[in-house]
């Protein structure tokens, strides 16, 4: 339900304390697994070794990405060099090198498949993205001011250019929940939102050429990009 180059991670630290009391329960993406014709019934420790061998978490190092200094701003400064110790985040379940970890495996009703999708539509979706900006933003305040609009905020999107060979052509009306930006330095800052469920959050971000109506780039005024979208995590 994402785009192939978004990420699914947990919530940066921190941002729980951000996230009102219906939204404690933000975490990866739900998913249910159905076993045709299944061999024989797993027990629940079954089920844990399973999710250990999936995570690795035999095997987990600290391990920083740089791409991540730029999402969770503020990690490193002049005067807080990055290092495994400030830099390192625990964005996972495990440590899976093919990207893929789960968390609380357990036994659900078939009426759990059925509703999945249906009640992941009607969630908030928690967003961080690295963003690049034309003009040179010189301090936090400045940007605070130019992106001063209150929340939440209705949005209006046309359909994307970049699906619009695939999609039928429409407006729709979508809701931008919260929103909070961090200066990196003079171009770049992180942005972390929460949205309701079907926002094209990149288009939000660039403004689709206008398709996108407001957007982060006719909020400060210049030509915008999206270095990258992670998806922080879905209030159920």
């Amino acid at each position: 339900r994402e785009d192939l180059d978004v990420r699914m991670l947990l919530p940066p630290a921190g941002a729980a304390s951000n996230r009102c009391a219906e939204e404690e329960q933000v975490g990866g993406r739900p998913f249910v697994c159905e076993v045709i014709d299944a061999h024989r019934m797993p027990s629940p420790y079954d089920l844990t070794v399973v999710t250990e061998v999936i995570n690795r978490v035999d095997t987990y190092k600290k391990h920083l990405d740089v791409t991540d200094i730029i999402v969770d701003a503020g990690i490193a400064s002049p005067n807080r060099p990055v290092s495994a110790e400030n830099g390192e985040r625990r964005r996972r379940y495990g440590c899976n090198p093919d990207g893929v970890d789960v968390a609380c495996m357990s036994y659900c009703t078939s009426s759990s498949f059925k509703g999945l999708q249906a009640e992941t539509e009607n969630k908030v979706k928690h967003y961080g993205c690295a963003v690049w900006c034309e003009e040179p933003i010189k301090s936090q305040e400045e940007l605070d001011a130019r992106l001063g609009v209150a929340v939440p905020v209705k949005i209006y999107q046309s359909t994307p250019l970049r699906v619009l060979h695939r999609r039928a052509s429409g407006v729709r009306t979508r809701h931008v929940l919260t929103l909070s930006a961090r200066l990196v330095n003079e171009h770049w800052f992180a942005l972390h939102l929460s949205t309701s469920a079907g926002t094209y959050v990149k288009e939000f971000v660039h403004g689709d050429c206008g398709r996108t109506k407001p957007s982060i780039s006719s909020m400060l005024g210049c030509k915008t990009d999206i270095l990258r979208l992670d998806c922080e995590g879905i209030a159920m």
